[in-house]
């Protein structure tokens, strides 16, 4: 189980925002090499140097918007290709899905009809965090389906609603949950082992 709250110390947004450049000049990379386009070559193309292409995919600097489309043009690529995709609209969710299937092994089929996206193999880091995921929801259905009115089942959807936009901090808390659940069950098993014990001593 992983129970990190945030990424090497730092608020995850925080984090995101500090390797925002890396992302970035890896895939210009990635792609550039993929065209099998040199540096120089990449330079010239969009109009800077081959030390001003190499800084942008060492991550020292990232490329304005006006730049990162004209290298998107020149490497024969939609610009979204080498930005973080959004996944608020269908385009954006399409490319994070190419970049999970890229970066995490997710594969696509169709089974039984369904469109269904699958993980081979998938081991640490973000199959963990699925797996804590797959937890939450079967927790969440047999909550539901206990549920015995309208209001109950709003109440545990709020429930999932929060562990969501709190995750991961939500595994501590859910695991801290757990622990103090299995706590006073050890107790209550030493009350009940106790009392036992002092209902035979009364018989005797």
């Amino acid at each position: 189980m992983i129970l990190i709250r945030n990424l090497n110390g730092k608020d995850p947004m925080d984090f995101n925002d500090d390797t925002a450049a890396d992302r970035v000049g890896r895939r210009i990379k990635k792609t550039r090499m993929e065209k099998g386009l040199s540096r120089a070559e990449l330079g010239e193309l969009v109009g800077l140097s081959a030390d001003r292409i190499q800084k942008y995919e060492n991550g020292a600097r990232k490329p304005k918007s006006d730049l990162l489309k004209k290298i998107a043009r020149a490497l024969d690529v939609e610009t979204i290709a080498l930005t973080d995709p959004v996944v608020s609209n269908y385009l954006g969710a399409m490319y994070a899905l190419f970049e999970m299937e890229e970066r995490y092994g997710i594969r696509i089929k169709e089974q039984d009809k369904r469109i269904v996206l699958y993980c081979e193999n998938m081991k640490g880091g973000l199959a963990d965090y699925l797996d804590e995921w797959m937890r939450e929801c079967k927790y969440i259905d047999s909550k539901l389906a206990a549920a015995t009115s309208d209001e109950e089942k709003e109440e545990i959807n709020k429930e999932y609603i929060v562990w969501k936009r709190t995750f991961p901090r939500a595994i501590i808390e859910r695991t801290e949950e757990h622990l103090r659940e299995l706590e006073r069950k050890d107790i209550e098993d030493q009350i009940n082992k106790l009392q036992k014990q002092l209902s035979e001593l009364d018989k005797k």
